[in-house]
């Protein structure tokens, strides 16, 4: 929860002891003054959100208790569970705050819309002329933290939170507070210029996910150094929002479908795909033929890509099929739907998997033995990693968004910043050791953490 938000909590829970337990009303008129102060404050500063509705509606309902002289056990019940609730939903539902990113550089972003004219989009039966496009952010390093305010966590909340809540199966209202989390990230800041290059991380998330879904790994990373693109998979995404307003809403639940198996094949190499363009556009913000902040800042010889679930079976194949990629990382990754001619043949780039213990209970029991089988045809350095206590949605940001999302979704039990620190820890060791070929220590003492299940 926000500072305000916890002294409009206290300072509400202060007022309504006193107007039961003093005789003397001069403290309860005082406390409540000042959590209205607060809650005036807390307004102002961070803006109204739903969660601390019920706070602000019992101030007014204390003093008209106050007032009218009500106070007896009747009332002193109804306002007494009346604030518990109310000190409940904030705290079930906060505002969370990102983790420091740790690293030497501020961070910056930009946002770009791509068009691949050169394949048709074939989500879009209604529209035969349809081509394929793209959102794609960029996270890098700065030395500017003050150009501009920093981004909220997602943007466009009024449409994504409908989509988002269907997503996770939960009421469209309890998302919609997302765009008031404060990112370390800065639109349009300038490009630091203590390294002559940077290193690029491509990384692509997982069906139903979004390129917002991964932030806490993207900071970690760019303030370390890296250039990090993300794209939102139209009609793989939760919501992919071009700038001419037009959406591309989720359109892969096909589970059921008699030709599934093949609208996987095609739903894969149509993400490959969209690395492999987003690839050439990289090329392009390099030689300038784009225009961005990155322009001459990229280090094309040290490429990597990454994924989460589909995204990592999109990250696998990419790297099969793409020479300019040098590691690949993957977290929790779906490994069905790759081609039978990439397990066979193995990917031949340092090769980073990590996962929950099992996926015996998932509609893919399978998922590991097909994973063994890829590690034994890959010839380079690998790492196939499981963590204890760990499920499908810890490797992404969800784990942050209530304490009380494991009960919902398929978050593990493990406290959000044990896990997130950990993943971020292996990720960023991975790379330095593997991609940029540096003697890196926190690497080994990432994969000596004893989350880590001993094969």
């Amino acid at each position: 929860m926000k500072s305000f938000e916890i002294i409009t909590i206290f300072l509400t829970g202060g007022s309504l002891l006193s107007l039961f337990f003093y005789k003397s009303r001069g403290p309860f008129l005082y406390l409540l003054f000042l959590a209205s102060i607060a809650a005036i404050v807390q307004y102002l500063a961070d803006g109204l959100r739903w969660q601390m509705l019920a706070v602000i509606y019992i101030l007014p309902a204390m003093f008209i208790t106050y007032k009218y002289k009500i106070v007896n056990r009747f009332t002193g019940t109804i306002l007494g569970a009346w604030f518990l609730i109310s000190a409940f939903i904030p705290w079930a539902v906060p505002v969370f705050t990102m983790p420091a990113p740790e690293g030497d550089f501020s961070i910056g972003s930009e946002t770009f819309h791509w068009v691949d004219s050169s394949r048709l989009e074939w989500f879009t039966d209604e529209n035969d002329n349809d081509v394929r496009e793209i959102m794609v952010q960029v996270w890098y390093p700065s030395d500017s933290s003050s150009s501009t305010d920093p981004n909220p966590y997602m943007d466009f909340m009024k449409l994504r939170s409908k989509t988002l809540a269907s997503a996770g199966k939960i009421p469209a209202f309890l998302p919609s507070h997302l765009d008031m989390i404060i990112t370390n990230t800065r639109n349009d800041a300038d490009c630091s210029e203590k390294l002559a290059k940077y290193p690029v991380f491509i990384f692509s998330h997982g069906i139903t996910g979004s390129r917002h879904l991964h932030q806490i790994l993207f900071e970690r990373l760019a303030s370390r150094g890296y250039v990090v693109f993300a794209p939102d998979h139209s009609f793989d995404a939760n919501l992919a929002i071009f700038p001419d307003g037009k959406i591309a809403d989720y359109r892969s639940e096909i589970t059921g479908h008699p030709d599934s198996i093949l609208i996987r094949e095609k739903q894969i190499n149509t993400r490959a795909f969209d690395i492999g363009f987003i690839i050439d556009q990289i090329r392009k913000i390099e030689t300038g033929i784009i225009d961005s902040k990155l322009s001459g800042r990229l280090d094309l010889d040290r490429v990597a890509l990454g994924g989460h679930s589909y995204g990592g079976a999109t990250a696998i194949l990419a790297s099969h099929n793409h020479e300019i990629i040098k590691a690949c990382v993957v977290l929790d990754g779906w490994i069905s739907p790759i081609p039978d001619k990439v397990i066979s043949k193995g990917i031949n780039v340092p090769f980073l998997f990590m996962g929950r213990p099992s996926w015996h209970d998932s509609d893919y029991p399978g998922n590991y033995e097909r994973l063994a089988d890829l590690i034994t045809h890959s010839s380079n350095e690998k790492y196939d990693l499981r963590i204890n206590q760990t499920l499908h949605l810890d490797y992404t940001d969800i784990p942050l968004m209530s304490p009380l999302v494991k009960h919902v979704m398929d978050v593990g039990d493990l406290k959000p910043s044990t896990i997130l620190s950990l993943i971020n820890d292996l990720v960023l060791g991975f790379l330095e050791v593997h991609l940029l070929e540096r003697d890196y220590k926190g690497f080994q003492q990432a994969l000596d953490n004893n989350l880590l299940i001993k094969s």
